[in-house]
């Protein structure tokens, strides 16, 4: 069996945005191989279907679990910025906080999941299924997601720390990243920025992975970098992609 792997599924729409994603895990980890699987997700009026990507996603966990030990899902309209060790950590199931709640208590989000247990991500496909067959809703796998890490004993992560930032929980915080030098001073002049500067949340938490989940953040299958008010942070973003 092989470490690890990680992948993320995609149609032709989103190829742009997709490869811009691969290109930003491959900076950071270029010896972990990248798994992008593409797919033909219109339902017969041409439109996104949605259930077909979620059954693609676990499908290909599934698959992915006969060849390797550890299996880290990232959705295509996502940025890595930076190095994550925490997702190399001893747990079966790694998850990152959504921007908003949902109910009481910690609610994760489905873009981004790590699982180094098969059983466990047997699990995850058979809530969504069960999920399914009593209705079908945009955000089952995400319930299911949800179900599994709060209501078994399974050992768990959940990618949320007091100094950095996973996911979409920061999503509201997005437009005032800064790009800052080791000593935490905020770079204004780009002849002088360090090499080692990384991207950081004005709350103080350095940024993980950028996940561009909101039609703010994206448009036409495109990120709207735009909206990064520092010219910096902006354009590292956009460098990590290339």
């Amino acid at each position: 069996m092989k470490d690890c792997c990680f992948f993320t599924v995609f149609d032709d729409r989103a190829r742009e945005m997709t490869m811009g994603m691969v290109n930003s895990v491959k900076k950071w980890y270029p010896d972990i191989p990248m798994e992008a699987l593409e797919i033909d997700i219109q339902n017969k009026d041409g439109e996104f279907d949605l259930k077909n990507f979620c059954d693609q996603i676990l499908d290909t966990g599934r698959e992915l679990f006969e060849e390797y030990q550890r299996i880290i899902y990232i959705d295509p309209d996502s940025v890595m910025c930076n190095l994550c060790p925490d997702l190399f950590g001893d747990f079966e199931l790694g998850v990152a906080q959504n921007n908003s709640p949902y109910g009481e208590g910690v609610y994760v989000n489905a873009g981004f999941c790590v699982c180094t247990n098969k059983d466990v991500w047997e699990e995850i496909f058979k809530e969504y299924e069960r999920l399914n067959n009593v209705s079908w809703s945009s955000l089952n796998h995400q319930k299911a997601l949800n179900q599994v890490y709060h209501a078994t004993t399974h050992k768990k992560q959940l990618f949320e720390f007091s100094d950095r930032s996973y996911g979409i929980s920061s999503l509201d915080r997005y437009q005032d990243i800064e790009l800052r030098d080791k000593e935490g001073n905020v770079c204004i002049d780009k002849e002088t920025v360090p090499k080692d500067a990384e991207l950081y949340l004005p709350n103080n938490k350095k940024l993980c992975i950028f996940h561009a989940a909101s039609t703010y953040w994206k448009t036409n299958n495109r990120i709207n970098f735009d909206h990064i008010t520092n010219e910096l942070a902006r354009e590292t973003m956009k460098s990590y992609i290339c």
